[in-house]
């Protein structure tokens, strides 16, 4: 014990010693670099209106407008801010000096003996220490929230978006056989909902290696019963029907899929190279095409959807999950935002992705490409704050009633290979 106090003294010493320096030294102010950043915003801003009157979108009158408005934003940005050479400061510092040498002591040691372990000073052990949100700090790993709302849907089980919920994350965890068995519950509870039919059969083809089986195939047929603009129906039902060697039938599923997948231009492409090393033609796309059809998991055979994963530039890739205990209260059509904004900087998000609470959990990837303007993207800052929220409104802005998580911190030259974040609490 005597050795930890001897530390513990030692540490304190030391921090006194850092700070003596700055503390009796004369310096100057710093100077605030708000106005340097808001002209510099107001100057992005202009470019962009020149670049936009010099490309024929805004005429003279709506230019010079805007204009008038940027500069009157950035007079009221500036009021106050004006200042003449910076003071120098020394007065307080010998003050500080012995009052900082009295405070750290008599503040540090009965806070550690308040909420630190001073038990384990003298050798003695509490016992294990458990780990979960809330009770460290520390986010609980996945699988035991994955324990956890197995739990309450074993407690309840005529849920069926807790069911469905529970799902889609055994399939985030490439865990397919338990994933089949949540899906099940699904169809079991509603068997017209294509979602449910979808994701049993992408399940099932996922624990069988990929291989579109007998039931799974049925799953597909009433599920494009349902929808006949199934792009995963359509797609895995051609995939069974290559694997039987009967190209004419995959060909007709394929061909029927491929305009669907006019808004996914990379998905459209491998299915192209398909129809054609299947032997078919390519089918014309119209001019204005219906959306794809999404499903819970991963369409088994299908090409990941491309886009912000290849962007140049920073990207962060970032994991999100939500609570069981937050389960209840959300509804599948709640927004989902995640985004990333400068540690030390501007409020502005560098970047931002939008989702629906059904496709938790998700798996986004911000990027430089999401910046809302040039200067303000992931890149732009060493460290960046990266945050995630259910919003009931649906809008950006956080409201009473929305469900956020713990932010987390991220160098933007040395991302982790993801961010994990957990939805947990409740805005009052």
């Amino acid at each position: 014990m005597t050795l930890f106090w001897i530390i513990s003294a030692t540490m304190m010493l030391v921090a006194l010693a850092i700070l003596a320096p700055t503390l009796l030294r004369q310096h100057a102010a710093k100077s605030d670099a708000t106005e340097q950043f808001n002209v510099a915003i107001a100057r992005e801003h202009l470019a962009e209106l020149v670049k936009q009157k010099e490309a024929g979108d805004l005429s003279e009158e709506e230019f010079s407008q805007a204009k008038q408005d940027v500069e009157l934003a950035l007079a009221e940005d500036l009021e106050g801010t004006a200042k003449g050479p910076a003071p120098l400061i020394n007065a307080g510092g010998r003050w500080a000096l012995p009052l900082a040498a009295l405070l750290i002591p008599l503040i540090a040691i009965p806070t550690y003996l308040q909420i630190g372990s001073p038990e384990l000073i003298g050798g003695q052990s509490g016992g294990p220490v458990m780990s979960g949100h809330g009770k460290n700090g520390q986010m609980p790993p996945v699988e035991e929230l994955v324990k956890q709302l197995r739990q309450r849907m074993e407690a309840n089980p005529e849920n069926a978006d807790g069911w469905f919920l529970l799902g889609r994350t055994y399939m985030r965890l490439q865990n397919y056989p338990e994933a089949v068995f949540a899906f099940e519950h699904v169809v079991e509870l509603l068997p017209e909902e294509t979602a449910g039919l979808l994701s049993l059969a992408d399940a099932m083809t996922m624990r069988d290696g990929r291989r579109v089986g007998a039931r799974a195939q049925e799953l597909l047929q009433k599920a494009l019963s349902i929808d006949p603009a199934s792009v995963t129906a359509l797609w895995l039902l051609g995939n069974a029907s290559a694997d039987k060697g009967d190209n004419a039938t995959a060909l007709d599923y394929w061909q029927r899929a491929y305009p669907l997948l006019g808004a996914e231009p990379a998905m459209q492409a491998e299915l192209g190279q398909m129809i054609t090393q299947a032997g078919g033609s390519l089918p014309k796309v119209a001019s204005t095409l219906p959306p794809i059809m999404t499903t819970a998991g991963t369409a088994s055979n299908a090409p990941q959807k491309a886009g912000a994963d290849t962007a140049a530039g920073a990207s962060i890739v970032v994991e999100v999950a939500l609570a069981p205990s937050l389960m209840e209260q959300v509804s599948p059509t709640d927004t989902v935002f995640v985004l990333a904004r400068a540690e030390s900087g501007p409020p502005m998000p560098l970047a931002v992705a939008r989702h629906q609470a059904a496709e938790l959990p998700l798996r986004v990837t911000l990027t430089d490409a999401m910046a809302m303007m040039p200067a303000m993207k992931l890149s732009s800052f060493p460290r960046v704050k990266i945050s995630a929220k259910i919003s009931k409104s649906g809008q950006a802005g956080t409201q009473a009633g929305d469900m956020i998580a713990s932010d987390s911190f991220v160098e933007t030259a040395n991302p982790p290979g993801s961010v994990q974040l957990v939805i947990d609490r409740v805005v009052e």
